[in-house]
């Protein structure tokens, strides 16, 4: 059984995871398809509070294995090597909790999301979870490949979602990355997004495709079949539940603009412009197509429960950028101050609120989206809470940021989130005594890594071959290690790959520091000590141990 049993681990952690032009095509606003029976289900307020998701799984064994129990030298090496990944895409907030097998081979634990949500089951895949809903994870160790291995399922509308998921992105939503037309020039561009549009408008009418047969108007406009399931032109979304095939279809969408968007970032960090109004006018034209689809693209609050991280980023950083645009603020002081008023009125510097404002008025006058668009809103929180990262407790600067940002948002439900999500943040950040609390297995595997290294400053980097930003950072930190190598600092460089496989880059490129490989399991337990999941990952510690934020290595050896 223990040989059965690393084997599949082995498959499962080893299989990739499925992360100025003229158009020659003019499409008339009146030509582009609109989604028929969409949304086909009442959306009520509660479904869209929080709660927790039960996630739970087991090995599916041999017949001869039966009844016996997994060897703890198995567990230790398997617990820890699969996280489920939590990424509230609304605040930019997320939370990763290591999975515990038992003794019987099974797992059980409650994730919390604040809505119904993708959640990733690392490294299997991503599944829907929906407050009070139960997903199960059934791993065959009879078989010898991850499709074969791995089957979800669940209950209500996660189990419903997540069966279908896998389905729907295998046959929509597998875009073209060795075209990489990004290289080519904007003209090339261009045109590649006409054809990605044209693409778009396609599916839109084969959602749209009924059979007469099959299908009656109801009441209130909708359609759906006599067995009151969604009817839509999609064959794999035949018997699904109204809101499930309003979810999938939503997804299937946001996928599809999420690359277009992806295509358009990969290009202006290619393209070179003599004017910086060149750059706006061609990001005007090329999202240009965005209003006249913008009921199911953007302004959808159906995106809120089947869009996902990577969309809202691509479409806050692409096609809603001045949102992120490099700007000069200035936030207010607490208490009214009359010189700080002068000088504002004098400078005419934008203070939050009016950016927010001005940016609003720019989407509209430039893409003619609506003033209220949803993806806008939900941008906009994003753009306001990736900022409070780096304002600790200076409360009246983050409220600053909060009540701009609120000040573009009408969604009641995104009202919501965004007071949830502050009223987290002070509590976070608030002076209060720190209880003792249980050691957890990161806690410990930590202590026993910079235990050596007590009473220095501690540089921690979390890296991995695999990680062109990694190694990239590592390069640029060779000066200062050695221009601090007589000093009280240790930089500690933490992988999860082996020393044969980092030999290769570390050797030639003279990458100095402590170099501490660990297994798969630990590191996943450090990932949810620290939260992390993107790499590079960096903490500084200062010489009493203590985490420190928003500081440099210079400052703590200055201390």
């Amino acid at each position: 059984m223990k040989k059965a049993i690393l084997t599949i681990i082995f498959v499962l952690l080893l299989a990739p995871l499925s992360i100025e032009a003229e158009s020659k095509k003019k499409v008339k606003e009146s030509e582009v398809p609109q989604m028929m029976n969409y949304p086909s289900a009442e959306l009520s307020e509660f479904r869209l509070h929080g709660g927790n998701v039960v996630v739970q799984g087991h090995f599916v064994v041999p017949e001869e294995a039966k009844g016996e129990k997994v060897p703890q030298e198995v567990l230790d090496q398997i617990n820890g090597r699969f996280t489920v990944i939590m990424r509230d895409y609304i605040v930019r907030k997320e939370k990763t909790s290591v999975i515990e097998f038992t003794p019987d081979g099974t797992f059980s634990m409650n994730v919390y999301v604040p809505y119904p949500m993708q959640l990733l089951i690392y490294p299997l895949r991503t599944v829907y979870g929906c407050p009070g809903d139960t997903i199960t994870v059934a791993i065959d160790l009879t078989k010898k490949t991850k499709e074969e291995a791995v089957t979800f399922d669940g209950t209500g509308l996660s189990g419903e979602v997540t069966r279908l998921m896998q389905v729907v992105d295998d046959k929509y939503c597998k875009p073209d990355w060795s075209n990489k037309v990004y290289e080519k020039g904007p003209d090339s561009l261009m045109l590649w997004k006409d054809d990605q549009v044209a693409q778009l408008d396609e599916l839109i009418r084969q959602m749209n495709g009924w059979s007469s047969e099959s299908h009656r108007a109801s009441t209130n406009g909708r359609v759906v079949t006599d067995d009151g399931k969604a009817n839509n032109g999609l064959p794999e979304l035949a018997g699904c539940s109204p809101l499930a095939s309003d979810i999938l279809r939503t997804h299937i969408l946001a996928q599809r603009l999420e690359h277009i968007c992806d295509y358009y970032m990969r290009g202006m960090s290619n393209f070179r412009w003599k004017d910086p109004s060149d750059m706006k006018t061609y990001w005007q034209q090329y999202f240009s197509f965005v209003a006249p689809r913008a009921k199911y693209l953007t302004d959808n609050p159906l995106l809120m429960i089947a869009g996902d991280d990577f969309f809202f980023n691509r479409v806050e950083y692409a096609a809603f950028e001045p949102i992120n645009a490099s700007r000069t603020m200035a936030n207010l002081p607490f208490d009214y101050n009359q010189a700080f008023a002068d000088a504002l009125a004098k400078e005419k510097t934008q203070t939050p609120r009016e950016f927010r404002m001005n940016t609003m008025k720019e989407l509209q006058e430039k893409l003619h989206v609506s003033p209220t668009d949803f993806s806008a809103q939900v941008c906009h929180l994003r753009s306001a809470f990736s900022t409070l990262k780096w304002l600790g407790d200076r409360y009246d600067q983050a409220a600053d940021e909060v009540a701009a940002a609120m000040s573009v948002v009408s969604h009641p439900d995104l009202i919501r989130q965004g007071l949830l999500t502050f009223r987290e943040y002070i509590k976070d950040n608030e002076i209060k005594v720190v209880e003792d609390k249980p050691m957890t297995k990161g806690d410990s595997i930590f202590q026993r890594i910079i235990e050596p290294y007590k009473g220095n400053v501690l540089y921690v980097d979390f890296w991995e071959m695999s990680c062109g930003p990694c190694r990239g950072g590592m390069l640029q930190m060779r000066d200062e290690l050695e221009a601090n190598k007589d000093k009280p600092v240790k930089y500690l460089y933490v992988t999860d790959d082996s020393p044969e496989k980092c030999k290769s880059f570390l050797e030639p490129n003279n990458i100095k520091g402590e170099h501490i490989h660990i297994s798969r399991s630990e590191w996943g337990y450090l990932q949810e000590k620290f939260q992390f999941t993107g790499i590079p990952f960096v903490v500084l510690f200062d010489k009493q141990g203590k985490q420190r934020n928003d500081v440099t290595v210079d400052q703590l050896l200055n201390e």
